[in-house]
């Protein structure tokens, strides 16, 4: 369900500034960082099947029901160990730190066009 998201709000966007903001300013196209960082990392989650708000939480949640992750759902469970924690955090960082730049360098490669 993650990986479609974003593979659909990348396109999206990417519709969006060709047929919408390509005349605009180039700074104006450059806020599409935002939407290509969610759906960068919404695709990064998906293929890895890591949540990184969970990581964010300390949890994790092998059957959630929704698609998405929430305090309310039965099966929520929380990482038991510290060291667990802290390789979830730090993953959960690299991806971030891959979604902001894959979205940067997209946004720019866009607006130079």
């Amino acid at each position: 369900m993650r990986l479609t998201i974003g593979v659909v709000l990348i396109g999206l966007s990417i519709i969006l500034e060709i047929f919408v903001l390509k005349p605009s300013n180039h700074l104006v196209r450059l806020g599409l960082a935002f939407p290509f960082y969610v759906g960068i990392l919404a695709c990064l989650e998906g293929s890895m099947s890591f949540c990184v708000l969970h990581a964010a939480r300390g949890t994790y949640d092998l059957q959630e029901p929704r698609g998405f992750a929430t305090k309310t759902s039965g099966t929520l469970q929380k990482v038991g160990s510290e060291d667990w924690k802290k390789l979830d955090r730090r993953k959960a960082l690299r991806m971030h730190l891959e979604a902001v730049t894959g979205a940067v360098l997209l946004a720019l490669l866009l607006a130079l066009t």
